[in-house]
């Protein structure tokens, strides 16, 4: 990725609920020491445990959050339940960016669940984007060969030095 540092934008619209770490190896940062709304919010509820988040999707508005540092290298995770039913034209979204600091050449990972049309397969998209563009980077959608809105599933970027995972 061009410019080295990337600020950590997670935006999940829908039922989601977000954490900086899953085990108890990793540190697990208070949602207020590290974030901060972006928009949406009503559509984010902090946890008793500070620690994680509610994010929700109403017919005005999603939920977005930003981070308060920007990062090298990490591993951020978030468990999402996509909402059932017709949702073509909704795009629920995972993902970090630089977007803010370089907005018309920004760098990008992320996973966008594209919407959905009762009794069609779902679909994910993950896109690693370098300079604001997939030329630096790739554009890929996988069916998947499960239903993501019933029940919660966990997806995670791994991101070192060398590898985004």
């Amino acid at each position: 990725m061009g410019k080295g540092h990337m600020g950590l934008l997670l935006f999940c619209s829908l039922l989601c609920v977000v954490t900086s770490g899953l085990s108890t190896n990793l540190p697990i940062l208070a949602f207020e020491e590290g974030y901060t709304p972006l928009f949406g919010d009503h559509n984010l509820v902090i946890h008793s445990d500070g620690k994680s988040v509610h994010l929700s999707l109403d017919e005005r508005t999603g939920s977005g959050f930003i981070s308060h540092d920007i990062y090298l290298h990490g591993y951020f995770s978030a468990s999402i339940k996509l909402p059932a039913d017709y949702t073509a034209g909704v795009v629920v979204a995972f993902y970090m960016s630089n977007g803010d600091m370089f907005q018309k050449n920004h760098d990008e990972i992320d996973f966008e669940f594209l919407g959905n049309i009762r009794g069609k397969d779902w679909r994910i998209q993950t896109n690693v984007y370098g300079n604001g563009s997939t030329s630096i980077g790739r554009e890929e959608r996988y069916g998947l060969w499960f239903d993501p809105s019933e029940d919660f599933h966990q997806y995670s970027i791994l991101w070192t030095d060398s590898k985004i995972m």
